[in-house]
C-alpha cells in the first residue's frame, strides 16, 4: 500500500477491476510540479479515500482515481490561466471562468458534472486540507444540475443510445456465426501457427531439397504457392509470394527467401498459381452459400480473426447476459458451469465473475444461455491469461482490452460482417458507431417494449428476460431488473400519451373501462387547457398521465387500466397485477378497446369461423362457438361506433 508522503500513489492495489490498465490506478503528484499543490492534492485523495460520505458508502478507488485526474485540470488552469492562483484566493468569477473553460471543450454534460463535481468537493474538505483550502462555496449552493443545464442525476432517462433493430439483428447474426462456425477454424490455424513457430528450433541452415519437396508436395495436392492474402499488417503486398513462410513451412531456413530459393518459389508461382494465405487449416462451409466462408490462413491473418472472434464473443456475451463491461471483462478460466433444477429436468448455464460497480469486487453469478457458454468456451480455446479478456503480450504479463480498444474492435466487427454474408445497414446514411455500454442499454428496451420479438437465431428477448431474471442480474446489485422497468414505465408512459392524442383526436374506446379512460383524460385536457391552437407543457402532461402509466398493461385485444376493485380477472382482493389469463377484455371495468386493437378482434374472429368449419364438432361446441363468434362481433361493431 502507498504511504501519505509518497511521490506516487499505486491504487491498483486496492481496485477490483482486473481489466484495467494499471496507469488508470497511478496518481503521480510529481506531474504537479508545484510543492504546495502536490501536499493540497494529497490531503484532498485521502480525506476521499478515508470520509464516508452523508448518504452512501466510501467511493471506489476507481472514483478516487478518477478525481485525481479532475482535480489535476483544476489546478493546473489555476496555473496557466490565473498566475498559480491557490486555493483560498479562488473567488467566483475564477470558478465560472474555469466552467466557461470546460465547455471550450465541447464536452458531454455527463463529463462535464464529473469536471465540476471535484470543486464542490474540494470545499467539503476545507477541514482536512490546512496546506490550501478553498475557502468559497461553489456558485453558492447550487445544484450542478442547474449551473450545466440538464436534468439532475438519477431523474433523467438514460441517454446512452440504444442499437437499431436493423443493426444489432445482423451483428447478432455474425457473431453467431463466428462463434459456431469460424471459431474451430480459427482455434485450429492458431494450433498450426503454435506448432510451426515450435518446429522453427529445428531447422538448422538452408536447405534446397527441402523447398523443392514442399514445393512438389503443392503440386501433388493441386494447390498453389501461398501468396499474401491482404489480411494483416502488410495489405498492399496481397498476391506476392510469402517467402518467409514458404521457407519456414518447409523447413528449408529461417531468413526471407532470396537468390536461387527465391527463384525457385517464383518459377513455382508461375506453374502452379497463387494461393492466398497458404496455411493448411481446412475451413468450413458457410451454413448460407456452402461455400469456405474464407480463404485460407495466412499467418498474419490468424491473430486477426482472433481479434475478430474475441469481439464477437464479447457481442454475445454483453448482449445476451446483460452484463456490464466492466463484468464481461472480469470472466476468467471456469467461470461457466452447469446446474440442473430442482426436478432434474432443466440445465441452466451459469457464469460467474466481479461485481466492480462501485468498486466493491463482490463475486456473483448470472443466469445466461446457451450461446453465452458457448462464447465462453471459445474464449477460453483463445490465447489469455486468467481473464479471458486478457491477451498474451510478450514483454508484459498480460494485456486487457480497454473500454476504447474494445469500442474499435467492435466496430471493426461490425464493418467485417458484410464480408461473412451478414451486412449492416447504414443509419441516416452513416455507419452505426458501436460503444460497449449499448448492449445492456439495448436489451433492457427490447425486453421492456419487444418482450416477444426474436433478434437473431429465434433467440426471444422473453427468453432472455426469464434467464436474466431468474439469477442474479435479477436480484442483486446489478441492478438489471431496474433498468428493465424503468424501461417498462417509459414504455408505459408513452403508451399513455399516445392514447390521449387518440382521445383529443375523437378516437374513444367502446369496453366498458373507456368511459373511466375517457373521462380521466378530459379532466387532464381541461386542466392543461389542451386544445387546439394552444400550446401545452410537455413535462406537465407527462406528469399528470404518469398516473395512468404506473397501471396500464398493454394487449393485442384491449389495454388494460388495472385497479384490483373492478377487476374480473382476480379473485385475491387487493392484488397489484392482473391475471391475463383470465382477461374478459369485453366486459372488465378496467379495459379499454380502441381502433389500435380491431386487427387483434379481426383475427379472432377468422379463427373461430375457422373452428365452426370442422367436421364432427358437438352441438354443445359449435353453440359455444356461435356464441364466442356473437360477442366478437359485437366488440368490433362497436369499435367502429366508436371511431365514427
Amino acid at each position: 500500500m502507498p504511504r501519505f508522503g509518497d511521490r506516487s500513489w499505486d491504487l491498483a492495489v486496492a481496485g477490483h477491476a482486473g481489466n484495467r490498465y494499471a496507469s488508470e490506478f497511478l496518481i503521480d503528484f510529481a506531474s504537479l510540479a508545484d510543492p504546495v499543490r502536490c501536499e493540497t492534492a494529497r490531503e484532498f485523495l485521502f480525506w476521499r479515500l478515508n470520509t464516508r460520505p452523508v448518504h452512501g458508502p466510501l467511493p471506489s478507488i476507481s472514483t478516487v482515481a478518477a478525481e485525481w485526474w479532475s482535480l489535476r485540470r483544476f489546478l493546473r488552469f489555476l496555473d496557466t490561466e490565473h498566475d498559480g492562483l491557490r486555493l483560498a484566493m479562488v473567488t467566483q468569477p475564477v470558478l465560472d471562468s474555469y466552467l466557461l473553460h470546460c465547455r471550450n471543450e465541447d464536452m458531454l454534460p455527463d463529463s462535464l458534472r464529473h469536471r465540476l463535481q471535484v470543486i464542490r468537493r474540494l470545499h467539503l474538505a476545507t477541514e482536512a486540507m490546512p496546506t490550501d483550502r478553498l475557502e468559497i462555496n461553489p456558485w453558492n449552493g447550487r445544484p450542478l444540475s442547474r449551473i450545466i443545464g440538464s436534468p439532475p442525476v438519477g431523474k433523467q432517462e438514460n441517454r446512452t443510445p440504444r442499437i437499431p433493430p436493423q443493426v444489432i439483428a445482423p451483428l447478432v447474426q455474425a457473431a453467431l456465426f463466428y462463434v459456431q462456425t469460424a471459431a474451430t477454424d480459427i482455434i485450429n490455424a492458431r494450433a498450426e501457427l503454435r506448432e510451426l513457430e515450435s518446429s522453427m528450433g529445428e531447422t538448422r541452415g538452408l536447405s534446397l531439397a527441402l523447398l523443392e519437396s514442399y514445393l512438389g508436395g503443392l503440386a501433388a495436392e493441386g494447390r498453389g504457392v501461398p501468396v499474401l492474402d491482404g489480411t494483416g499488417r502488410q495489405p498492399h503486398l496481397a498476391g506476392t509470394p510469402a517467402y518467409s513462410y514458404i521457407m519456414r513451412k518447409s523447413g528449408a531456413g529461417r531468413a526471407v527467401a532470396d537468390g536461387c530459393y527465391g527463384d525457385h518459389i517464383n518459377r513455382a508461382l508461375e506453374r502452379l498459381g497463387p494461393e492466398p494465405g497458404g496455411m493448411d487449416t481446412p475451413i468450413a462451409p458457410h451454413p448460407h452459400t456452402g461455400r469456405t466462408w474464407r480463404e485460407r490462413f495466412s499467418p498474419p491473418a490468424v491473430p486477426h480473426e482472433e481479434r475478430l472472434l474475441r469481439a464477437a464473443c464479447y457481442i454475445l456475451i454483453a448482449y445476451l447476459s446483460g452484463m456490464r463491461d466492466s463484468e464481461v471483462k472480469e470472466l476468467r478460466n471456469g467461470c461457466h458451469f452447469t446446474e440442473r433444477s430442482a426436478d432434474g429436468v432443466v440445465v441452466r448455464h451459469k457464469v460467474r465473475s466481479q461485481l466492480v460497480k462501485g468498486g466493491r469486487g463482490v463475486s456473483e453469478t448470472w443466469v445466461v444461455i446457451d450461446p453465452v457458454a458457448r462464447a465462453i468456451d471459445v474464449l477460453e480455446q483463445l490465447p489469455h491469461q486468467d481473464l479471458l479478456f486478457c491477451r498474451p503480450v510478450p514483454g508484459r504479463p498480460y494485456s486487457t482490452i480497454s473500454a476504447n480498444r474494445m469500442n474499435g474492435n467492435l466496430n471493426e466487427f461490425l464493418a467485417h460482417c458484410a464480408n461473412v454474408g451478414f451486412p449492416v445497414p447504414d443509419i441516416d446514411m452513416e455507419r452505426w458507431k458501436l460503444t460497449t455500454r449499448q448492449f445492456r442499454r439495448t436489451v433492457a428496451w427490447h425486453i421492456a417494449h419487444q418482450p416477444y420479438g426474436t433478434v437473431a437465431g429465434m433467440i426471444q428477448y422473453k427468453h432472455l428476460s426469464v434467464a436474466m431474471f431468474e439469477g442474479y442480474a435479477g436480484t442483486s446489485p446489478s441492478g438489471f431488473r431496474a433498468e428493465v422497468a424503468a424501461e417498462e414505465a417509459l414504455a408505459r408512459l408513452a403508451d399513455v400519451v399516445e392514447r390521449y392524442e387518440d382521445f383529443k383526436a375523437g378516437i374513444h374506446s367502446s369496453a366498458p373501462g373507456g368511459r373511466r379512460t375517457d373521462s380521466e383524460f378530459a379532466r387532464v385536457q381541461q386542466e392543461l387547457q389542451d386544445f387546439p391552437g394552444r400550446v401545452v407543457d410537455e413535462r406537465r402532461l407527462h406528469a399528470m398521465l404518469k398516473t395512468s402509466a404506473h397501471t396500464l398493461h398493454v394487449g393485442t385485444l384491449n389495454d388494460c387500466y388495472y385497479q384490483p376493485e373492478t377487476a374480473l380477472c382476480r379473485t385475491v382482493v387487493g392484488a397489484d397485477q392482473p391475471m391475463l389469463n383470465n382477461c374478459r377484455p369485453d366486459r372488465c371495468g378496467n379495459s379499454t378497446i380502441t381502433t389500435r386493437h380491431r386487427q387483434g378482434w379481426e383475427d379472432a374472429r377468422s379463427d373461430t369461423k375457422r373452428a365452426l368449419a370442422f367436421v364432427g364438432l358437438s352441438d354443445l361446441q359449435r353453440t359455444a362457438l356461435r356464441e364466442h363468434l356473437s360477442d366478437i362481433t359485437k366488440v368490433i361493431e362497436g369499435i367502429d361506433c366508436a371511431r365514427d
